[in-house]
């Protein structure tokens, strides 16, 4: 069974797939709990550094609120099944990233208009998944982002 980055035209960036693995913790946090920075970052493998970095790209975007006082920590601002996970990509880099210059040959006109197709699949793929997906159901397997 192909996971969901490994059915994409091209490969999202490492810390779009580190976005996307935060939510996916948050989603899998019972009751939805908050987690807190360090829980996050020993679960990433990632250094406290990186993850507030993500922590903060997240929370500037609105899927992330923070819970001060007792139990404090980070968890999703709604539920996981009403999060795309094109929304977290989106967070951390841009599809487009300004490949899609004019061109003057036909071949590389080609080329450009493939790879903008190619990028409107993927935006379409990102759109269709539901972050809803990483929450584990009693009996199956956990499902990783990379």
């Amino acid at each position: 069974m192909l996971t969901f980055f490994e059915s994409t035209v091209a490969m999202p960036s490492m810390r779009s797939l580190d976005g996307v693995e935060v939510i996916a913790h948050l989603a899998r946090a019972s009751d939805g709990q908050p987690l807190t920075m360090k829980r996050i970052s020993d679960l990433l493998g990632r250094t406290i550094s990186y993850t507030e970095d993500l922590i903060k790209a997240l929370k500037t975007a609105g899927l992330l609120e923070r819970q001060q006082g007792p139990g404090r920590g980070y968890r999703l601002s709604r539920p996981a099944t009403s999060l795309c996970a094109w929304e977290v990509v989106q967070c951390f880099e841009t599809m487009d990233q300004g490949r899609h210059r004019l061109s003057k040959t036909g071949e590389s006109q080609s080329v450009a208009a493939l790879d903008a197709e190619a990028s409107l699949q993927r935006r379409a793929l990102l759109q269709a998944y539901n972050m809803g997906h990483f929450v584990e159901e009693p009996g199956d397997s956990v499902v990783k982002a990379r």
